[in-house]
């Protein structure tokens, strides 16, 4: 029979989970929309119940016990019959419904193209909710159905590997920029004569572009978006880096400097409700995109 206390104990359990991917009660309390007060209640009892330590707390936040990281890998075949319940929902057999989506500013602009238009003709009852951020999108503290990262632990329990893609870079500037200032004949005439602008975050942090940018007398502009910098380069405000799938925008680009860069975007698809139509249908839309970067 199914009590007040078992009730209670699942909630308990599924809050264990998320304190688990999380590692911490506040981003677990603002995920479910409750508060740490609750967290604490019905992780106290939890333990009281079964008579063990589940959770440590510190200063960084806070860890599962070994027993408690045992109980959270069974708790997976719930999670699992639960996704096999909400496939059989009449929504989830049509093409309907939200689809939460987390990319990286680096690639933002470059996720829309013409084929979004046709993707909503097909698809009109599918809403995607793009969340950006700065560098690779924390993805795991929202849940998101999807995400594009730079990086990706495919030892992740929660998340799947769908499509991995290498974006090169390189430097470009615009003809505007070169009619005004000169094209420089190499790479010592460039950082010694030219304006330079960077993208800041990982690609900033690369080790070829630091070690561009250190021995560069002009370094103009920077940015954490992409598309700043490149609206820069291709206004003739700087010369930048620049991804090389760009080479249609009338840019020039300076290939023999020996310069060149590479940054790798995976897409990858919570396991809870990567099945899910909807999910799949948004999906093969950012393979196709990330194909085409």
């Amino acid at each position: 029979m199914i009590t007040k206390r078992t009730l209670q104990n699942l909630n308990a359990l599924m809050m264990l989970m998320e304190v688990d991917k999380c590692r911490s009660k506040r981003k677990v309390a603002e995920n479910i929309n409750t508060s740490i007060d609750t967290i604490n209640k019905y992780l106290r009892n939890l333990e009281q119940n079964l008579g063990v330590q589940l959770v440590v707390n510190s200063t960084n936040g806070c860890k599962l016990t070994t027993c408690a990281k045992n109980m959270v890998e069974k708790l997976q075949s719930i999670t699992d019959v639960l996704e096999q319940i909400y496939n059989q929902r009449p929504e989830n057999n049509r093409c309907r419904g939200e689809v939460s989506v987390c990319v990286p500013l680096i690639g933002g602009v470059d996720f829309f193209s013409d084929k979004m238009s046709a993707f909503f003709e097909e698809y009109p009852e599918i809403k995607i909710t793009s969340l950006a951020s700065v560098e690779s999108p924390k993805y795991e503290e929202t849940g998101a159905d999807l995400a594009i990262v730079l990086d990706f632990d495919e030892k992740s329990k929660h998340y799947t590997l769908l499509q991995r893609q290498t974006v090169e870079f390189g430097l470009a500037a615009s003809q505007k920029y070169l009619q005004k200032y000169g094209k420089p004949e190499n790479m010592d005439d460039l950082l010694k004569n030219h304006r330079i602008a960077c993208q800041l975050g990982k690609l900033g942090t690369n080790h070829e572009w630091k070690e561009v940018l250190s021995k560069a007398k002009h370094y103009a502009f920077a940015s954490n978006s992409i598309y700043a910098v490149s609206e820069a380069v291709r206004k003739g405000l700087v010369i930048g880096v620049m991804p090389k799938r760009s080479h249609g925008d009338n840019l020039v680009w300076f290939d023999d400097f020996g310069f060149d860069s590479k940054l790798n975007l995976c897409l990858i698809a919570n396991n809870n409700t990567k099945n899910l139509l909807r999910v799949k249908a948004v999906a093969a839309y950012y393979k196709n995109i990330i194909n085409s970067i």
